[in-house]
């Protein structure tokens, strides 16, 4: 700190009479889907409804090797293999639809499997927060144009994104994901209710090619649906024979059945903390107005209950003494204080350590580790988190892949002999994947020393632009207070840091 291939679903309305059906809409049904419920700024305008689909008739899909993907969730180079859905608007809950015309087609992808790291990610939409951990991306949506008839133009200009689509499954440590019943939906083939019964896949927008993003901030969480048993449907499939064109050719298609729905969705914030504490009363009322969502806190449960709704604190443990390898508060100490915030919601993480030095401490990684498997004993359901410094020409972070859940990445590009260098940023991200750290947070520069120098508002941005281009989970600025001098001193620097927390 301090210098998709989707399985068929069985057709649940198999055997079911039509007369069956409207009896069980008239005794049992019950929607249970949130009526009304607001979709989320950001997202994308439309759902879709995803129909599995083969090639039927000519031309046969030719596979396209080395597509690069480019997106907020990194870059991939893949293979796009086969054509496997097609994706049509869809009305949900009588939200209507933006633009009819513009459909999506999913080629099944083949990244290579080094590319992709797994993440965990909290999304949210219509129906509700949902927390997952997404793996490789295993399908690529692409804007089409449809026709029923014949071989159709390819899509008019339109504000649909490329999308790749990423297989995902729920967190261990969070709720159990409730299914969603009674979803109305409306598309080109019919009316039906559906079951939304798993999540299956996040679609991250990408620049397919260099093509540029129109809606970086939109997403859709594509849910496994299923015929509702006990609700009418106007139709129960889609016309079988269908041509298409996009980017990729013509194609003439089948569709097989529905797969999923996706559903226009957005990325919850990421966690936008800041080291030390400001002048007010509370220590964190200036640090709260800038727009930050993480608090530098100590293990006083008054403290850390005391913080606003939507803030939670980053939970500072004691440090790793460098000098004598040893940590500066005993297992008993931590046994006692965490066993006072264990369970508590206002708890981000805990942070246990501020730059061990491996090559002082040979022990600091199996200490680092032991650590953590300790505060994890006592409050399971929150991760550790240590900032780890950089040093070279070793890799730093392949040691402590595994001893916390968080690795806080400070490398800070503005000094007073250089400049500002960015390419440290980029350097310190590709030693990031080399490493293959599955969760990290940057830690951003925004104080100065003898050696360091305080960025300007422009250098401020450009710092955020680099690791916003990376895998990062989160933030933590260095630092509100250092050194006798503060953010509140530094009034253009702290208002581009709220732009920054705000975007």
């Amino acid at each position: 700190m301090k210098p998709c291939e989707v399985p068929a679903a069985r057709h649940p309305t198999k055997g079911v009479t039509a007369f069956g059906l409207l009896a069980l809409a008239v005794f049992v049904w019950e929607v249970t889907a949130t009526a009304g419920a607001l979709r989320p700024p950001g997202a994308p305008n439309d759902a879709f409804l995803c129909y599995r689909v083969r090639d039927s008739g000519m031309p046969r899909f030719t596979p396209i090797p080395g597509v690069l993907l480019a997106g907020p969730l990194g870059t991939v180079s893949a293979q796009v293999t086969k054509r496997m859905w097609l994706c049509t608007p869809a009305d949900v809950n009588a939200e209507g639809v933006a633009d009819a015309a513009t459909h999506l087609e999913g080629c099944k992808i083949q990244p290579p499997v080094a590319d992709v790291l797994p993440r965990k990610l909290q999304l949210t939409n219509e129906f509700g927060v949902l927390s997952a951990e997404i793996g490789r991306p295993d399908c690529l949506l692409v804007p089409t144009a449809k026709s029923l008839d014949s071989e159709p133009p390819l899509p008019a200009a339109n504000g649909v994104d490329h999308y790749a689509c990423h297989r995902l499954r729920l967190v261990t440590d969070g709720p159990p994901f409730a299914h969603i019943e009674g979803v109305r939906l409306t598309d080109q083939f019919g009316t039906r209710y559906l079951d939304l019964t798993t999540p299956r896949h996040l679609c991250a927008p990408v620049s397919n090619d260099g093509a540029g993003i129109k809606h970086l901030s939109g997403y859709f969480l594509c849910y496994r649906a299923q015929l509702s048993l006990a609700a009418p449907h106007a139709a129960l499939g889609p016309a079988r024979q269908l041509h298409t064109n996009n980017e990729f050719g013509p194609g003439r298609l089948a569709a097989i059945r529905q797969a999923e729905l996706c559903v226009p969705s957005v990325r919850t914030p990421a966690p936008r903390g800041c080291f030390s504490r400001d002048s007010s009363p509370t220590g964190f009322d200036a640090i709260v107005a800038a727009g930050f969502t993480v608090i530098d806190t100590g293990t006083d449960p008054g403290v850390v209950n005391a913080l606003p709704a939507g803030r939670r604190a980053l939970v500072w443990l004691g440090n790793y003494d460098n000098t004598t390898c040893t940590w500066e508060r005993s297992d008993d100490w931590v046994v006692a204080n965490v066993g006072l915030l264990a369970g508590n919601p206002k708890v981000e993480a805990y942070n246990l350590a501020d730059e061990p030095r491996l090559w002082q401490c040979p022990s600091a990684v199996r200490d680092l580790a032991g650590r953590s498997a300790l505060v994890k004993s006592l409050d399971p359901g929150r991760p550790t988190f240590a900032v780890i410094q950089p040093h070279f020409p070793e890799n730093p972070y392949a040691p402590y892949v595994g001893t916390v859940d968080i690795i806080g990445v400070d490398r800070y590009p503005c000094s007073w002999a250089a400049g500002c260098v960015y390419a440290k940023i980029d350097e310190t991200i590709g030693l990031l994947e080399a490493a293959k750290v599955p969760r990290y947070w940057a830690v951003v520069q925004a104080f100065a020393d003898s050696y360091y120098r305080w960025p300007t508002v422009e250098e401020l941005h450009e710092e955020f632009r680099h690791w916003r281009a990376s895998r990062m989970e989160g933030y933590v600025v260095f630092s509100w207070a250092y050194l006798g001098d503060s953010l509140a001193n530094h009034p253009d620097v702290l208002s581009a840091l709220t732009a920054e927390n705000g975007s």
